[in-house]
């Protein structure tokens, strides 16, 4: 699926304004409009969470407001993500996974957004926001993801992780025919129209069976 940002963590910060810039960029529209989904930070400050968001991309020039998806009972609710349907951008922020998982995995919610992206829309998740849309997920131990790329997951902050390590304690996902990406901090692959980008400071490795990928972002 097209249009969709995967972000290895440390959103809205100073080091993320090329990737972030370029994501905007691609939208397309002079002011585009942006919701902040702190969901993954439910159980942590999500206020201030989705207040960071708006002010960043506020200063990028876009129009962004927060959705307060905090709870399941939220997620199936359409009066509490209404104004979705007139966006550009969504936005899930980091936080933890599994809640994150928990809390939206087949909800009217996603089943909103996944049509949205069908449309046009652009999905951006940072470290558990993108850990979640992958069809498998590891946390503690190996889960279904909500599977919005298929056949995928997603390791996060991965600068501090050693490649062949890696490959190797994940065989049996690997084998399975999951492909693997991890994904440096302030750094995001991005699916578009033309094909997959990396954008950031840092790098993302692809991991498929045996071997695995390194690759810098475009210069």
């Amino acid at each position: 699926m097209n249009n969709i940002l995967l972000v290895g963590g440390g959103e809205f910060r100073e080091e993320c304004l090329a990737m972030d810039s370029y994501l905007l960029e691609s939208l397309n529209k002079k002011h585009p409009r942006v919701a902040i989904i702190p969901t993954a930070a439910a159980n942590q400050r999500p206020e201030q969470a989705a207040e960071n968001g708006v002010r960043y991309f506020d200063s990028l020039g876009a129009n962004a407001n927060p959705i307060l998806i905090l709870n399941r009972g939220h997620a199936e609710d359409e009066k509490y993500f209404n104004d979705i349907h007139e966006v550009d951008l969504i936005y899930l922020t980091g936080g933890d996974p599994k809640y994150l998982l928990e809390t939206l995995y087949q909800t009217h919610f996603m089943t909103t957004v996944t049509e949205a992206v069908s449309k046009g829309v652009t999905l951006a998740g940072s470290s558990a926001g993108a850990m979640v849309l992958g069809s498998r997920m590891r946390y503690e131990k190996w889960m279904q993801g909500i599977g919005l790329i298929s056949n995928t997951a997603v390791l996060p902050h991965h600068e501090n992780s050693t490649p062949e390590t890696v490959s190797s304690e994940n065989q049996s996902e690997l084998q399975s025919g999951i492909e693997l990406i991890g994904i440096d901090s302030a750094t995001g692959v991005f699916w578009g129209d033309t094909g997959v980008k990396i954008a950031g400071k840092g790098k993302a490795i692809f991991y498929s069976g045996s071997t695995y990928k390194i690759i810098e972002p475009a210069s």
